[in-house]
């Protein structure tokens, strides 16, 4: 399911420009992030949804909100 905003609007990440190449970057990387959790442990899997969200907050430049 492909996210759109209140608009009706949605990303388009096809392109090859090096800051589109970059965002894909680092949206890879965050979903290895939330991959490489020990499934049978409830500490490994919390901390890697909590690597994941500091990672995705510092590279987006994103304030901290609510968990």
């Amino acid at each position: 399911m492909k996210y759109k905003n209140k608009q009706g609007i949605s990303l388009s990440m096809t392109s090859k420009d090096p800051a589109t190449a970059l965002t894909r970057e680092v949206i890879q990387e965050a979903i290895k992030i939330l991959s490489s959790y020990n499934h049978f442990d409830d500490k490994s899997k919390d901390w890697a949804i909590h690597k994941c969200k500091k990672f995705l907050q510092e590279n987006f430049n994103l304030r901290r909100m609510n968990d």
